[in-house]
Formats: structure tokens, C-alpha cells, sequence
């Protein structure tokens, strides 16, 4: 017998190591799947921080538009009462140029 062949002793020592070969090569398949779970997982990540900064914004946004309506509520009441008061001025002036006759 030759040192390159292998001997019936030899034998459970090579099943042996090609079964090893065998876990080692699912172990390192499985650690490639679970980094490719761990990218998507970090890529979901950031999608989620950035819709949480996009709701943070949009909130920001939505606040100063409802105080601008009511800064915009409150000249709008404020216009209605002078245009009352206007109103009731003209009123009151043709009214009056009606009791004594005279015309504007």
C-alpha cells in the first residue's frame, strides 16, 4: 500500500471529517442568510426612522398651519366687525340725511 491510500482504519476518520466539511458548509449557508436578514432588517430599520422623521415633520407642519388659521380666524372676525361697524355708520348717515332732507 501506498501513503495516498487510504487504509480501512482510515476510513471512519475520513467519514468523519467530510461530515464535518458538510457542517461547516451549512453553517457558513446559514450565516449568509441570516446577514442577508440582517441587512433587510437594517434597511427596515431606516425606512422606519425615516417615516418617524417624516411624521415628526409633517406634525411640525401641520401645528403652524393650525396657528396660522387661527391668527387667519381671528383677522377675518376682526374684518367682519369693522365692516359691521362701517355698516351701521352708513346707516346711521342716511338715515339721518333722510330726516332732514338733505341729499349727500
Amino acid at each position: 500500500m501506498s501513503a495516498s491510500e487510504p487504509t480501512s482504519a482510515d476510513a471512519p476518520l475520513a467519514d468523519a471529517v467530510a461530515r464535518l466539511e458538510r457542517a461547516v458548509s451549512r453553517v457558513g449557508a446559514r450565516l449568509e442568510d441570516y446577514q442577508l436578514r440582517l441587512s433587510a432588517a437594517a434597511g427596515d430599520v431606516e425606512a422606519a426612522h425615516a417615516l418617524y422623521n417624516d411624521r415628526a415633520r409633517l406634525a411640525a407642519a401641520l401645528d403652524e398651519a393650525r396657528a396660522r388659521e387661527d391668527e387667519l380666524q381671528g383677522a377675518a372676525e376682526e374684518a367682519t366687525q369693522a365692516l359691521d361697524d362701517a355698516m351701521a355708520d352708513l346707516q346711521a348717515l342716511l338715515a339721518h340725511t333722510d330726516e332732514s332732507g338733505e341729499q349727500a
